[in-house]
Formats: C-alpha cells, sequence, structure tokens
C-alpha cells in the first residue's frame, strides 16, 4: 500500500465509457500514423466472431445514469504494489510516454500535440484494441462474454506496452485500470514515464455533458488515488477560461482554488490549445531531460540557458500555498523581479495527508499548473516542516510527521518542478528515498531552526549540515536562522567563506538570517534568496517568511555600491522615434535598477567611441544602418549574431571577461553587469530572431506545429528578414522561401544561409534546412512543397525616401494552407497594414497575424535579460509600448486601445 494514498474500494472499469468522442478538444492537426502491432503467440481466449450487423467502428456506450449505476455488481479492484518512493524518473529522451486518466482530462489531445512536434508514433488504445482483433471495443464486447473480453483486453494491453517501449506516446483507456492494467501499469513506470493527467472538475463536466458538478468531484476523488497508484508522474491540464481578468477570477463556481487561466481567451479559436501545448511540451523536456529541446524552448530567453544557482544575486519569490488558496493573486506581477518561485506547502494539521481524500494532491497539482502557464522562472516545491498556526494568537509550530511530510514531497515529485526541497533534520533514510528518486529535479537541501545552534554561525554544526547535504547528494544546500544581533549578518558572511575555502566539490551555498534584523543577510546572499511581495506584505512576517521583495534586495545592492549604476543607449543614424527608452526606463523603475536608457544618434559609426569611453557604459541597442558596420569592432559575437549576419545589441567586456572561457560559447549572459570600469572588448548579440521567433510561437496554432514537411516564408532582404529565416531555422523549419521585388538580393540571402552549417535538430545532423527563392508573385506556389504555413514580412509599409508605400499582400495562390498558419509582418506604420488586414480577413480559415508592436517588446525582453542579467518584466513592457505608439489613423488607435485592455506578459 502507498504511504501516499489509501484507494478506495472502488471500481473504475468504464469510467471512460461515458462518451465517446473521437477528439478529445475537437481538433485535428495531422497525426502522425499508428504503428502496428506485432504478431504474437496466440494464447489468447477464442472470442466469436462479431456480428455481421455490428459496426465494426462504432465505439460507444450508453450513459450512465448515476455514480451508483457505473460502480454497481463490480468487484473492487485490487492494488496489491503501488509505486515504492524510490520510483525512477530518470528516462531518456527517446523512451516512450505513457497517458492516463478518466475520460475528459484532454490525454488523447495531449497525444497528438506531443506526436505532432516530437515525431513520435502516437498510439490510442481503442484503435490499438481494433488493430489487434479486427473490430471496435463495443463489437467485440457486444459478441464475447465479460470474461473473454477482459482476458482479450488484458492481452491487448500487455502487447501494447511491451511492442512499443520507445519513440511512442500511448494514450491509454479505461481498460487500462483494470487489475492486470494496474500490475503492468506499476512495472512500467519503473522504466517510462507513466502521466497521470488530470483537470479541473468544471471542464470534464463540461466535456462530458453527463452528471452534475458534484458528482464529478466526488468521481475524481475516488478515481484519483487509484490512478496515482500507477503512475510517477501528474500533469495537470489547465482549460482556458473563456474569460477572465489578470486577478485571476474565473466564470466557474469552483472550490477554492486556482484559475483555469488568468487572461482573456486567446483573440481566435483556434489558438485556444496553444498555452496548453506550450504547457506540456515543458513538461515532457522537463520529465525526459531532453537538454536540446529545453534548450530550443529557452532560447528566446537567454538567462534561462544558464542555470540559475550559477548567477549571482538571484532572488526567490516565496508564496504559501494558503495563501494561494485564499487570495486570488496576480502570479504575473508576483514573478517581476524574482529569479525562481517557490510554492510553499503549508499545513495546518502534522497529521494532514494526502490520503483517501484526494482535494489536497489536486489542488497542489492545479497550482504548479497555473504557475508553469504563468512564468518562465524555474519552480522551487518546498514543503513546510512545520505546520502553519490556525490562529495568529495562539502560534504553536508543530512539526509534520514523517510520513505527512513523505506524501507532500512524493507528490512534488510527480509534478517535476525544477528544484524541491528536502527537510535536513529528517533521517538519512528518508531522504536517501526522496533524492533516489528525484529524476532531474534538483534537489535543495534546507535547514531551518527555531534558535541558533551552538556556536551560531561561527560554531561547526552548520558546516556538518553542509557536509551531509553534500554527502545525501544534494544540488544545493539552504539554511537560516533567526538573527539576534546585527552581528549575525556578518557572520553568516564568514560562514560563506568558510565553505568557499573546503576542500573538494562545491555546491551553491543560501545562507541567511531571519528576523527583522537579519535583512541585511538577505540582501547580500548570492544565490536564490528567498523574497516577498508587496502584495502579500500585508501578511505579519514570520520567523521563517521573507520580509523583503525582489525590488528591496536591488536596491539594497546598488545603495551598498556593490553594484554600479549603468548607462544604456540606442545607437543608430535615425532614433528620434524608437520606443525602447521608455521600455526599458519603465522596467528598469520597476525592478529597482538604478540604470538609465537614452537614444544616441551619430552620423557616423564614430560616434561608438564616445559610448565605449564612459567607465558606466552598460550596453547599446544598436540600430539602422550600423546592424552590419559595427561587426568589425567587435572582439566576440553569439552565434546567433554570427549567423544572421548582423548584430543589434551591444554588450561591454571588462576586467576578466575576456579570459572567461564560457564567453567563447558565444553568450553574453556570462559577461558581469552592473560593475563599472575601462571597457575592453565589445560582444556583438542579436535579439531581433527571438522577437520574430516569438511571435511566431504565440501564433501558430497547434494544428500546424512545425513539423519535417512544414514551409516557411520571407518577405523581403533587409536585416530583418535574414534574422526571420534564422528564427524559422530556429524553429525546425527545414523548406524556407525568400521573396523579394529585387530577385538577385533574395538570392543573396538564400546563399548567406546555404553555405552555412546550420541544422533544425541539433542532435541528428540530418535536418539541414534549404533556404530557396520565388521569382515571381504571379508564380504558382512550388507543388513539390506544402504551402507555408509561416509567412514573416521584412518590408516597410509605409513611403521611404519619396517612394511610394509597396501595399504589399500575399498573392491568393500562396495563402491555401488547409489549417491557415501565421503572418508577422514587422512594419508598424501604420499599424494595420494592407497585409494585415487581408490576413485578419482570412482568420476563420485559421490564420493569425501579429505586426510590430508584437515583435518590439520581445526582442526587448531579451536584451533587457543580456542587458542587466535580470528577468524582463513582460506585461509592462509590453504596455509601455502600446502608449507610447503616435497612432496615424484612427482605428490604430482603437486597436491600441483593444491591445490595453486584454494585456499580458505570456511567455510566448
Amino acid at each position: 500500500m502507498s504511504a501516499l494514498i489509501h484507494p478506495p474500494k472502488r471500481k473504475l472499469q468504464e469510467v471512460e465509457d461515458v462518451s465517446r468522442k473521437n477528439n478529445a478538444l475537437n481538433w485535428s492537426p495531422e497525426v502522425h500514423s499508428f504503428s502496428q502491432p506485432s504478431s504474437r503467440p496466440s494464447s489468447r481466449p477464442s472470442p466469436r466472431l462479431p456480428s455481421e450487423r455490428a459496426d465494426l467502428h462504432a465505439d460507444s456506450y450508453s450513459h450512465p445514469a448515476s455514480l451508483r449505476d457505473m460502480y454497481a455488481n463490480r468487484a473492487s479492484p485490487i492494488l496489491a504494489d503501488t509505486l515504492p518512493l524510490q520510483t525512477r524518473r530518470n528516462f531518456s529522451p527517446t523512451v516512450s510516454i505513457v497517458l492516463v486518466g478518466i475520460r475528459g482530462t484532454g490525454k488523447s489531445s495531449l497525444a497528438v500535440m506531443l506526436a505532432a512536434t516530437s515525431g513520435r508514433r502516437l498510439i490510442d488504445a481503442d484503435r490499438y484494441f481494433q488493430t489487434m482483433t479486427g473490430c471496435s471495443r463495443a463489437a467485440y464486447k457486444k459478441d464475447n462474454d465479460h470474461a473473454i473480453y477482459r482476458q482479450q483486453e488484458a492481452r491487448v494491453f500487455e502487447s501494447m506496452l511491451l511492442d512499443n517501449k520507445e519513440g511512442c506516446i500511448i494514450a491509454c483507456g479505461a481498460g487500462a485500470m483494470e487489475r492486470s492494467g494496474q500490475k503492468l501499469l506499476r512495472d512500467y513506470a519503473q522504466t517510462h514515464p507513466v502521466i497521470h493527467v488530470t483537470r479541473d472538475p468544471e471542464s470534464i463536466q463540461s466535456y462530458l455533458k453527463v452528471w452534475d458538478i458534484h458528482k464529478v468531484r466526488h468521481f475524481l476523488e475516488l478515481s484519483g488515488p487509484i490512478y496515482r497508484a500507477c503512475s510517477n508522474l501528474e500533469f495537470f491540464n489547465l482549460s482556458e477560461a473563456p474569460s477572465g481578468d489578470h486577478n485571476g477570477k474565473d466564470n466557474h463556481d469552483p472550490p477554492p482554488g486556482p484559475p483555469t487561466e488568468q487572461r482573456p481567451q486567446a483573440p481566435t479559436p483556434f489558438l485556444t490549445l496553444k498555452r496548453v501545448q506550450r504547457d506540456f511540451l515543458r513538461f515532457i523536456a522537463s520529465v525526459t531531460g531532453d537538454a536540446t529541446e529545453l534548450n530550443r524552448l529557452h532560447a528566446s530567453f537567454p538567462l534561462s540557458l544558464l542555470p540559475v544557482q550559477s548567477r549571482p544575486y538571484t532572488s526567490a519569490i516565496s508564496v504559501p500555498l494558503s495563501i494561494l488558496c485564499e487570495r486570488s493573486l496576480d502570479i504575473e506581477e508576483l514573478e517581476f523581479g524574482a529569479d525562481a518561485f517557490e510554492l510553499a506547502i503549508d499545513i495546518t494539521s502534522p497529521s494532514d495527508h494526502l490520503g483517501a481524500d484526494s482535494h489536497l494532491a489536486d489542488t497542489i497539482s492545479r497550482f504548479v499548473s497555473v504557475l508553469r502557464r504563468n512564468i518562465i522562472i524555474p519552480i522551487i516545491y518546498h514543503v513546510e516542516s512545520h505546520c502553519s498556526p490556525r490562529a495568529p494568537l495562539h502560534p504553536v509550530m508543530a512539526r509534520t510527521t514523517d510520513e505527512t511530510y513523505l506524501n507532500l514531497v512524493r507528490h512534488g515529485l510527480r509534478l517535476a518542478p525544477t528544484f524541491l526541497t528536502v527537510d535536513l533534520s529528517r533521517d538519512d533514510s528518508i531522504l536517501s528515498q526522496i533524492i533516489s528518486s528525484r529524476g532531474y529535479v534538483t534537489v535543495v537541501g534546507h535547514f531551518e531552526i527555531l534558535r541558533p545552534l551552538p556556536g551560531g554561525w561561527d560554531g561547526d554544526e552548520y558546516l556538518k549540515i553542509y557536509e551531509r547535504a553534500k554527502r545525501l547528494g544534494c544540488g544545493l544546500v539552504r539554511m537560516c536562522q533567526p538573527a539576534e544581533s546585527m552581528e549575525d549578518n556578518a557572520a553568516v558572511e564568514r560562514f560563506r567563506h568558510r565553505v568557499s575555502s573546503l576542500p573538494g566539490p562545491e555546491i551553491p551555498l543560501i545562507a541567511y538570517n531571519t528576523g527583522h534584523l537579519g535583512r541585511m543577510s538577505r540582501c547580500f546572499n548570492p544565490v536564490l534568496t528567498p523574497v516577498t511581495h508587496s502584495s502579500l506584505t500585508q501578511h505579519e512576517p514570520t520567523r521563517i517568511q521573507p520580509s523583503i521583495t525582489a525590488c528591496d534586495a536591488q536596491k539594497a545592492l546598488f545603495s551598498s555600491f556593490t553594484l554600479d549604476p549603468m548607462r544604456f543607449f540606442v545607437f543608430g543614424a535615425n532614433t528620434t522615434y524608437s520606443m525602447s527608452p521608455a521600455m526599458h526606463n519603465a522596467a528598469f523603475k520597476l525592478c529597482g535598477l538604478p540604470h538609465s536608457y537614452s537614444i544616441f544618434q551619430s552620423p557616423t559609426l564614430r560616434g561608438l567611441n564616445e559610448l565605449v569611453e564612459d567607465h558606466f557604459f552598460g550596453g547599446s541597442s544598436v540600430s539602422l544602418p550600423y546592424k552590419t558596420e559595427v561587426i568589425p569592432l567587435l572582439h566576440s559575437m553569439s552565434p546567433h549574431a554570427r549567423a544572421i549576419g548582423a548584430v543589434n545589441t551591444l554588450i561591454p567586456i571588462r576586467g576578466d571577461d575576456d579570459a572567461d572561457p564560457r564567453l567563447s560559447q558565444g553568450s553574453s549572459i556570462y559577461l558581469k553587469k552592473a560593475q563599472a570600469g575601462p571597457v575592453k572588448g565589445l560582444h556583438g548579440d542579436n535579439t531581433d530572431w527571438i522577437g520574430i521567433c516569438n511571435c511566431i510561437r504565440r501564433g501558430l496554432s497547434p494544428a500546424n506545429a512545425v513539423r519535417p514537411s512544414t514551409t516557411g516564408l520571407v518577405i523581403g532582404s533587409g536585416g530583418m528578414a535574414r534574422a526571420a529565416v534564422y528564427s524559422m531555422i530556429h524553429l525546425g523549419v527545414q523548406h524556407v522561401f525568400v521573396y523579394n521585388r529585387t530577385f538577385a538580393n533574395a538570392e543573396k540571402v538564400a546563399h548567406h544561409y546555404n553555405r552555412q552549417d546550420l541544422y533544425s535538430n541539433d542532435q541528428a545532423k540530418i535536418d539541414r534546412p534549404r533556404v530557396s527563392t520565388l521569382a515571381s508573385s504571379h508564380d504558382p506556389w512550388p507543388a513539390e512543397f506544402k504551402q507555408p504555413t509561416i509567412i514573416v514580412s521584412g518590408i516597410p509599409a509605409h513611403s521611404i525616401g519619396g517612394e511610394p508605400a509597396p501595399n504589399f499582400q500575399l498573392p491568393p495562390q500562396w495563402i491555401e494552407s488547409p489549417t491557415g498558419g501565421v503572418v508577422v509582418d514587422l512594419a508598424y506604420k501604420p499599424l494595420n497594414t494592407p497585409l494585415m488586414k487581408q490576413v485578419r480577413a482570412l482568420s476563420h480559415r485559421g490564420w493569425g497575424a501579429l505586426d510590430g508592436l508584437d515583435v518590439l517588446p520581445e526582442q526587448g525582453f531579451a536584451q533587457f535579460e543580456l542587458f542587466t542579467g535580470r528577468r524582463a518584466p513582460r506585461r509592462l513592457m509590453r504596455r509601455i509600448v502600446l502608449q507610447e505608439y503616435v497612432a496615424e489613423e484612427d482605428e490604430d488607435s482603437d486597436a491600441i486601445r483593444d491591445r490595453l485592455q486584454r494585456l499580458d506578459g505570456q511567455p510566448i
């Protein structure tokens, strides 16, 4: 019996027979072919042939009138050996993945999404049964008695798992939860990811169209423990709300808990699954440790490529689960300025556990999903060692039992957070169980105490705890004690120095004092300092809870002269109307950074010398016409800028930066930030491609997920067109076409990329992309290639040098994709260009449109990270760009007002 759950004695035999639909969420992207089962020795029972009048493709059953009918006259399932805590969670990127869950959770759609984007073979249990037996489940069940049907179902299920161990995504049906199926799943989970997919009861009830919401909730409570006993991972499929706001309110009437989604519905119906797809792909990449896919997903946010524990002066916003349950909080706003999000699981009783009532498990899973949906920073899963007092006047901190603690931690491992803490005051036997089953989760050894240990930070006890955490296999160590005097803040610095002097490998140390007197130590703790937010400060800080915000910590670093205020610029020949200064300066202020960003206009490249001579020069955006001219002056370049052949971001190299071997990897995230001094060289980067890439991701529906057959089209041949080609190659597009009125210029762009050794897939050097040209807009689309689903236009929409505006529109024969696609127009003067009008008129065919005001802040987020080493406040920067935009037409003003009302800070 599992320590996590006590399964109810109920039968889940026909949990998915309630409603038979072929598509859980009503969309049909291109599906990979199903694998054909290998023939196995026929030790199966001999079934009677189905009736000739039976519909072999029918798979519908009558709806049960109630839960009692569903369970009537059926034996209870027996869970003989549930998964041990030490379940393996280290999986190769190619291992087959199994999805289980009741009908209505969306596991079929998730399976299709993963198959479409990863190249895995999609195996549906119902189709596999029909392939193996020659008829549908309904027909087989009709013509065979119950015992024979169950035996056949068990054999088919075993064959499905054993014959498809690699490269598949397997969506299981109700038969998986029979007694033999449960045993097979538990065995399979020792070597494969078996993911329990769950969902909020409102969405399940809306899909099933049966029962009332109370019965659905009750059924989830009954089924949840059984599914969790047969799986080793869990994904909460967060639904899109039909409407919403940034305060997280929901139109349903759910029990206390997080929202289904915190912002308005996607502007076009075919994008409603977009965020679900992103969440699930990130989850799968984390579960399988797929570094290539993670790097691909993180490339749009440079700081994500550098482990947060290796960056200086990072912070983690700490939010108790109880507050998230009680209050409607803006998750995106909580993220501002923080480098990680710590979900603190606090309970009110030492004996609280995830027992037969799985409501607590569902609540935790749901909130982790809400966080994953709304933030890009890592998630820290932390179980409080002591339960929260029920009454403020009686702050009795009772220690949770080992069983309760293990239950909560084990559930956290199922959710695959980035970090998970373990209580170093527990026995080695308990901690070893947790650490051995961590998978790709980084374990943080956590030690907190009510009173300082003998000798305090200068004694030997904390060193022993640190060494024990290393021995157990922790990736980080976090220690804190109450400060009794200001001297304790100096003592913790001495302790940090002692740790750094220890022989052998060192693991990152998080050490600080708690309480009012310990605030200074929090500010100068260099790794993941726990911080709070102004919206949480109405709660009186306790001995453990943070008492400073991320902004407070940043201000302290600058006011103490630990860091220096820097000056940033936009450098170009004509930058008068740039919106970048307003966008970056607002972001600096919100994050507590005393930097400045201003315009530096120069008729020649020599003007750059004045900037470089400034000891407080922090970096510069580069505008036309210097994006290529500046390259000969650079000390180093990022691989992106080198591949594109243009630079839009300059970062100064100071001190021993040029001696850092990591800089040879070409990323300026390794350069020191906010430290003044002589400039020894310049590093060049390019974020234009990131802005375009993110906009493509925002507008590309799951039905048009990038596949080997995907085709892209770029209009233009300038620097932004080159960035557009590179963004498509980064996304995995292998066939890119370039069209330009001057055919020779299009040929130059194609030659620029075709002579490079670039690949769409970094793992298998077989997917080298090809860039081709189109000679005339009157030509038909090349018959040997699919119609483009990703189109980027890099030509201006206004008159230049007396030349009339191009008024470009796509030839109708080039936009005949049956599933639509996304068009990104880099122009925004005017905002509603002829191309945008054309594409928006085709929204009913699945086409989405994004413009230059979408691209500008997206590239600005990455630029902000490269300049400061801090996360960008995305929603604020988007708002500033829209507010600073000077509309030339009335319809543009109306469009800006509408976009401001539905503003969000979504990662993509």
